[in-house]
């Protein structure tokens, strides 16, 4: 679907998005906005943060599940970007977020570029690590009430990336079948398996190098794509932790600071 607002608009919506992740104050649904138009308001909204948070650094896939999809409403993946800030080691949140909620994620790195077309084996054989990450989400649009090209135009719901300290030769795992579980204060709520994104982080992967060429850009070496929730979104209230076990990576942790109740 083509692009169907101004330049004036895109960037009126993008300072308002950018106004929202600054403040960690919600904003009101967005107008409609065809696909086409959210990843111009989503260029925009990187363009601001970018001097704060520093450069891209890959990017996340969003919607890759069955699962997803049917919870927010939306029909097909999309892409956002990952700013170099917004990646974490594990451990305790205390920024100024509205209302996260947590991911279980295989994130795939390139050591070579990635063009389409692509298949699995083509992206195995460009990636040189498999990391297990929490992707903590965040709209920053009020209650969530998002359609597809306001859900891209908030790049992709994308917050923080939180990674563990084990790192995979991609050819030595089957990431379709690599399982997890997701913990939250103690008491199991979801499970998953790769496979649940599009078949397979590779996949993924793939589908994504295939979109970026259809808006002139390309994975480059040293791109770190974060590729989907394997298990449906699970809420992270202050005061809550979160644990992610790999069947084979290991567990992720991350925490959210309690809410100050003083006066």
């Amino acid at each position: 679907m083509p692009r169907t607002i101004d330049a004036e608009t895109v960037a009126r919506l993008a300072d308002r998005l950018t106004e929202a992740y600054r403040t960690g104050e919600s904003v009101d649904p967005l107008p409609a906005l065809s696909v086409a138009d959210g990843y111009a308001v989503q260029r925009a909204v990187i363009d601001r943060r970018a001097d704060a948070e520093g450069p891209p650094v890959g990017y996340k896939v969003g919607f890759t599940s069955a699962a997803i999809r049917e919870e927010l409403g939306v029909e097909e993946p999309a892409y956002g970007r990952v700013l170099a800030d917004t990646v974490r080691s594990e451990g305790r949140l205390t920024d100024d977020l509205i209302e996260p909620k947590v991911e279980a994620e295989l994130a795939v790195r390139l050591g070579d570029p990635l063009d389409p077309p692509a298949t699995p084996v083509d992206v195995l054989a460009a990636a040189d690590a498999v990391v297990p990450v929490i992707e903590v989400v965040d709209s920053r649009i009020r209650d969530w009430e998002m359609d597809a090209g306001s859900a891209v135009a908030d790049n992709a719901l994308a917050a923080r990336v939180i990674h563990g300290d084990r790192v995979a030769d991609p050819s030595a795992l089957d990431l379709a079948l690599e399982g997890v579980a997701v913990r939250r204060n103690g008491e199991r709520v979801a499970t998953g398996v790769g496979a649940d994104v599009l078949g397979g982080p590779a996949r993924v992967v793939a589908w994504l190098a295939e979109r970026l060429a259809e808006a002139g850009e390309r994975l480059a070496a040293g791109d770190l794509i974060s590729t989907g929730s394997l298990t449906p979104l699970v809420a992270l209230d202050p005061g809550d932790t979160v644990e992610v076990r790999f069947a084979s990576l290991g567990s992720v942790t991350v925490s959210r600071g309690a809410r100050d109740s003083s006066p």
